[in-house]
């Protein structure tokens, strides 16, 4: 079985998906291993530059989310208008 890599900016977007390439992502973007950007995430190891990417990130992923329920509920359908249609 192959894997493909889907476009997010089409793709509906998954939390758990995206925190799961966070590393990898920082580390492409900085050119440096994951294994480092893991350490630096974890306190292990410090650096401003791979703190502040990875702080970008988690922005970007949080407002991934906020847009992608956009007035949806739990099940991703748009709750039905209580209101009264004007006449």
């Amino acid at each position: 079985m192959s894997r493909t890599i889907s476009d997010t900016s089409t793709s509906r977007y998954d939390l758990a998906s995206l925190v799961r390439g966070l590393y990898g992502r920082v580390a492409r973007e900085l050119g440096l291993d994951p294994s480092y950007v893991s350490r630096v995430a974890r306190g292990e190891r410090r650096s401003e530059t791979v703190e502040g990417a990875l702080e970008r990130e988690m922005k970007r992923i949080i407002r991934l989310m906020s847009s992608n329920r956009n007035g949806a509920n739990r099940s991703g359908l748009k709750k039905k208008s209580s209101k009264k249609p004007k006449r």
